[in-house]
């Protein structure tokens, strides 16, 4: 091979790699001759691998300057590529390229890596253009823009994220930094560790259900072991099929063949008509439709497909049909058979939902990945199939990759430096509470060092394991942003027992006021304050904090461990002189006492289901001072009046016990109901008897509103029972036998207790 200027232990270590099926990630540092060394590595990559290697380009705009040199790199060597800008990068999923180059010159988002190193397959090598490790203070990419807020400035940021990635990166196997060619870079360790960990053994198969021809289709031992445990699973009437693996095992592609099985087997047609798939978007299902054709395809069976906007949306063969539904459809559908794609990533309360209309069903979920869901998935719904199916549930874990060998350093790297596997500490302690526990202020540039090392990954892994959605993005903005930082408790051996994800909101100037709806992200609680109350915009004056994540250990859930953080918290804001501390969150009836219980007021709830957790998602405050008080006495007012005239309209579908729990308590005063034209007259005729609740409704809701409208400490005093009959008829509108079943009375009692509560509202507020 022609020398190619590099220097040789960087040849040897490229060869070694792609040459055993590994890839390697090179980062070429932007110093004065960045341009030479990119090319030079590009012609020996080509050199070891040949001139056919597909490229795939990601680069914030194609017309950057920094974009345009690689492309001008690429095309010197003849080099077929293609780009994908930043923002459109999840449409690689599921395609395979030789080779990645990733610009991060002008954009660098941890997400983007998490998905792009992904779809390079075996000997090939992904490299890196950014900033050298010494230029990092000057690095300003659209990501660390957004990552500041006012009256914060971009002179404030820390890119603390970054250089522990890089601090990761230089000197470890499978990386190799470069600088420009006149400097001595450092050389990898473990270069002659280069063996492949060889693949599992794959023996002849021979199904006894399922074709021999889909056994061939599988690319490795557990696709095929996979196959071999339906074979037993299909002539059950009841189960539950969890399948775990990371990103890369093949599993969605294992299905697609199962499902190819499933339809193309007469004896199985009948009972499996419906297969219904479905996945947070039809593009996440993509890899499954595509094996279940290709199956059909090896089989020579007939089939027909639907596509919508690129996507097969379904497939169908004979009398049965595999197609595709969303979440909030598919908990409402009923099928043969429910296929969960992507299962981490659909909103807990839906897979629940689902969990109780299937009695067939395939729950496929990545653990751990860029997604930053898996392992929540895994505490949160797997732990409740467990109880509910028993020996009717099957769990099966796949970890062989599929695109690369075993044993992958890319794979590892990248798991590291994202924190894609960070575990929470064993917990076996069963008499751990809040008197064990120091209340910890972390330090980030300690954090995020290798001495912080171990705190970092128990505090992800805290996160992931206890919110629906804790992606890489997150942590970089927890490490960089000035107005984020992170409290602990931990126990005096080392082990974070919570974590809290806080920031700064507020502290906003006039002017900062009136354009925060312009704002891009950030200050949450007064944007939002702004948004529905505007006479009380002031709010943004004050300064606040915010409870962005909180996370306490599962196995100390019930212990006061969260509680006792929360009220440290108020502590310390009440100590740096803050006016209040709040949160946003899906609201449930779990999270909302837990909130009203530290203190907290709901003072907002947003008017549509978020669209990842499936909940209604609700601000609470607590005032911490008196200026405060008077805002969030307002603010609780003016929320309360909202929900209680929109449980008819937006709200109609929020869960009674949610609503109660909302209107449970708040600030304000008395009020009076405001009962108009013959409205008084109608109700003392209900209240004689001589109207049924009909008749006198418009009343009732009167009476109703300025009920749950008056302060918590001046109200009338009615059961729980009582509200959520007013909550359920009266202001939801729902008919007598819908709230006989969800408040388990019948409905002719319910119909009398309401005339009796009625007699004393009215007593009571008009």
């Amino acid at each position: 091979m022609e020398d190619s200027g590099l220097l040789p232990p960087y040849v040897d270590h490229l060869r070694r790699l792609t040459g055993a099926g590994y890839r390697c990630v090179v980062y070429v540092a932007k110093t004065q001759n960045w341009s030479g060394v990119l090319s030079e590595v590009v012609s020996t990559y080509l050199s070891i691998r040949g001139k056919d290697r597909r490229f795939l380009l990601a680069v914030r705009d194609p017309g950057d300057d920094s974009a345009q040199t690689i492309r001008g790199v690429l095309e010197s060597h003849g080099v077929p590529y293609s780009v994908v800008n930043y923002e459109d990068c999840e449409k690689a999923l599921g395609s395979t390229w030789d080779s990645l180059v990733m610009d991060i010159s002008y954009q660098f988002r941890p997400n983007d890596l998490g998905i792009l190193v992904e779809v390079v397959r075996g000997g090939g090598v992904v490299i890196v253009v950014g900033p050298p490790i010494e230029g990092l203070e000057y690095w300003v990419t659209d990501f660390h823009k957004k990552s500041v807020v006012p009256p914060f400035g971009i002179g404030e940021l820390r890119r603390r994220f970054e250089k522990r990635m890089l601090e990761m990166s230089i000197g470890r196997r499978g990386l190799i930094y470069l600088a420009d060619r006149v400097e001595l870079p450092q050389i990898p360790g473990d270069v002659d560790l280069m063996k492949p960990v060889p693949r599992r053994p794959y023996p002849e198969v021979t199904g006894q259900r399922f074709r021999k021809e889909l056994y061939e289709m599988c690319a490795t031992w557990e696709q095929a072991e996979l196959l071999r445990a339906f074979e037993d699973l299909v002539a059950r009437k009841r189960w539950a099929f969890v399948l775990k693996a990371n990103r890369g095992r093949g599993k969605s592609a294992a299905i697609g063949i199962l499902a190819a099985a499933l339809m193309s087997d007469r004896r199985l047609r009948k009972r499996f008509r419906r297969i219904l798939v479905t996945a947070p978007h039809p593009d996440n299902a993509r890899t499954l439709f595509e094996f279940a054709v290709k199956g059909l395809e090896r089989l020579g069976i007939r089939f027909f497909v639907t596509e919508r906007n690129g996507s097969i949306v379904e497939v169908r063969c004979g009398p049965s049909s595999l197609y595709y539904v969303s979440p909030y459809i598919a908990v409402n559908r009923h099928a043969n058979l429910v296929i969960v794609d992507e299962a981490a990533s659909v909103p807990v309360p839906i897979l629940i939902g689902l969990a109780k209309r299937a009695r067939r069903a395939i729950y496929s979920s990545t653990v751990h990945g860029y997604e930053g869901a898996g392992r929540g998935f895994v505490v949160r719904f797997l732990s409740r199939l467990r109880r509910e199916f028993r020996e009717s549930l099957v769990e099966f874990e796949m970890s062989e990759p599929i695109r690369y060998p075993p044993g992958d350093p890319v794979e590892e790297w990248l798991y590291d430096v994202l924190l894609l596997n960070a575990e929470p500490p064993e917990i076996s302690d069963d008499q751990i509470g809040p008197e064990n526990c120091s209340y910890v202020k972390l330090e980030r540039d300690v954090l995020f060092s290798r001495g912080g090392e171990s705190v970092l990954r128990q505090l992800v892994g805290l996160l992931v394991l206890t919110h629906y959605r804790n992606r890489p993005n997150d942590i970089a903005l927890l490490g960089n942003a000035p107005h984020h930082f992170v409290r602990a408790l931990m126990l005096p051996d080392g082990r974070v027992v919570n974590a809290m994800h806080l920031c700064y909101e507020g502290f906003l100037d006039d002017e900062l006021i009136a354009a925060i709806e312009t704002m891009e992200k950030g200050h949450m609680i007064p944007a939002v304050v702004t948004r529905y109350y505007p006479p009380l915009r002031g709010f943004g004056r004050l300064k606040g904090i915010r409870v962005v994540r909180i996370a306490t250990h599962p196995a100390l859930w019930g212990r006061g461990l969260g509680s006792y953080a929360v009220q440290r918290l108020v502590e310390e804001a009440r100590e740096m002189g803050m006016d209040w501390v709040g949160s946003g969150f899906g609201a449930t009836p779990q999270l909302l006492r837990f909130w009203l219980r530290n203190g907290f007021l709901p003072i907002a709830i947003g008017p549509y289901r978020n669209r990842v957790s499936g909940e209604f998602s609700v601000l609470v405050v607590r005032p911490l001072t008196e200026e405060a008080t008077t805002f969030v006495t307002e603010l609780s007012r003016e929320f309360r009046l909202r929900l209680v005239t929109g449980l008819s309209d937006p709200y109609f579908d929020l869960d009674l016990e949610t609503a109660w729990l909302l209107l449970r308590n708040g600030l304000g005063r008395r009020e009076r109901a405001e009962l108009r034209g013959f409205q008084r007259e109608r109700l003392e005729n209900y209240l004689r008897g001589y109207l049924n609740y009909e008749g006198a409704a418009d009343g009732v809701r009167a009476l109703a509103e300025a009920h749950f409208l008056t302060a918590s400490d001046q109200r009338l005093e009615l059961s729980e029972l009582e509200e959520k009959l007013l909550l359920a008829k009266t202001l939801q509108g729902r008919r007598w036998d819908q709230v006989s079943a969800l408040l388990r009375v019948k409905a002719r009692e319910l119909m009398e207790l309401m005339r009796d509560v009625t007699s004393r509202l009215y007593g009571h507020y008009a």
